[in-house]
C-alpha cells in the first residue's frame, strides 16, 4: 500500500507554476508593493496576458485598451488580480481528465470554479473577513484528486470500491483503503506548493470541518459548504458522487436550508456561465499593452 509520501514524491506530480506561487504570496502580503508584484508577473507571459486582458476588457470599462501591466495591476486591485491569476492558471492544472475519479476533461475545473464562486458568495453573505481567500480555497479544494490520479489512474475505482460500505462516506472508504484520503493529500500538496497554512488546512478538512471550539475558523465551514453546493449543482460528480455528508454544525451555523441551497446553486450556475463566457471572449481578443 502506498504511503502519502509515496504519492507526493512522484516525479510528475502536478506543480504550482513558480511565478503564480510567488505572485499569490506577494498579493497576500499587505507590505508588498505593485513594483514587486509586477516584477514577478512580468516574467510569465500567460500571467501578464491574463491581467492585461482583464484590465483592458469591457468588464472594467476600458475604451482605449491602453493600460500597461503596472497600471492594469493597480486598476484591478489585489483581490481581483489574485482571482484572475488563479482562474487562468489553475484551469491548466485541473483541466484534464481525472480517471481516478471518473471525471471527464474539464469536469474538475468546472467543479473547482463552482466551489470557488460558492465559497466567495457564502463568505460575503456571512460577512467573513476575506471572501477572496474563501474563493482561493474553494478553487483549490480538490487538488488532492490530481495526485491520486497520477498514482493510481482508473485503478483507483477498483481499489476504493472494495472498501465502500453502505452508510459510509467516500472519504471513509479512502481512509480504509489507504489510511488517508484525497483531501489530506490535497493539504499536503498545498504545503508542497508553499501556499499559506490556512489554505492548506482548509483544503485538508473541506469534507470534515472541525466542530466549533476555541479558535474555530469559519473559513473551513465555508469551503465545506461550497463543496457541497457545487455537488448539489451537479458539478464534479464522478465516482465519488454525492457520498459526502453536510456537517451539522455547518448547516446550522451557515443557515444552509433547502431554500438557501437552491439560491446558492442558481447563483453558482449564473456566475459560472459568465466566467466561462468571459474567459472564452478573452481568449479571442488581442491586448494592446
Amino acid at each position: 500500500m502506498a504511503s502519502m509520501n509515496d504519492i507526493l514524491n512522484i516525479d510528475h506530480l502536478p506543480a504550482m507554476p513558480v511565478a503564480l506561487a510567488q505572485a499569490i504570496g506577494l498579493l497576500f502580503n499587505p507590505d508588498s508593493d505593485w513594483a514587486a508584484i509586477e516584477s514577478v508577473i512580468s516574467r510569465d507571459e500567460a500571467l501578464s496576458v491574463a491581467v492585461l486582458r482583464l484590465a483592458n476588457s469591457a468588464l472594467y470599462g476600458a475604451s482605449d485598451r491602453q493600460f500597461d501591466l503596472r497600471r492594469s495591476l493597480s486598476r484591478l486591485g489585489r483581490d481581483v488580480v489574485r482571482r484572475c491569476l488563479l482562474q487562468q492558471q489553475v484551469s491548466r492544472i485541473v483541466g484534464e481528465e481525472v480517471a481516478a475519479f471518473d471525471l471527464q476533461r474539464g469536469a474538475l475545473w468546472r467543479s473547482s470554479l463552482a466551489g470557488a464562486i460558492a465559497a466567495e458568495q457564502i463568505a460575503i453573505e456571512h460577512k467573513f473577513s476575506d471572501p477572496s481567500l474563501a474563493f482561493m480555497c474553494g478553487l483549490l479544494r480538490d487538488i488532492g484528486k490530481l495526485a491520486i490520479n497520477v498514482k493510481y489512474g482508473a485503478g483507483y475505482l477498483t481499489l476504493i470500491s472494495a472498501h465502500a460500505k453502505d452508510g459510509h462516506s467516500f472519504t471513509e472508504a479512502e481512509d480504509a483503503a489507504l489510511g488517508f484520503n484525497h483531501a489530506q493529500i490535497g493539504g499536503a500538496l498545498a504545503h508542497r506548493w508553499r501556499l499559506p497554512e490556512r489554505v492548506a488546512r482548509a483544503i485538508e478538512c473541506h469534507h470534515q470541518p472541525p466542530p466549533p471550539g476555541p479558535g474555530h475558523d469559519m473559513l473551513f465551514d465555508i469551503v465545506h459548504a461550497a463543496d457541497l453546493i457545487s455537488r448539489w449543482a451537479g458539478l464534479g460528480l464522478g465516482f465519488d458522487g454525492m457520498n459526502y455528508p453536510l456537517a451539522e454544525h455547518v448547516r446550522i451555523g451557515l443557515a444552509l436550508d433547502r431554500r438557501s441551497a437552491e439560491r446558492e446553486i442558481a447563483f453558482v450556475w449564473e456566475q459560472l456561465r459568465q466566467v466561462q463566457d468571459s474567459m472564452n471572449e478573452s481568449a479571442k481578443q488581442g491586448v494592446a499593452a
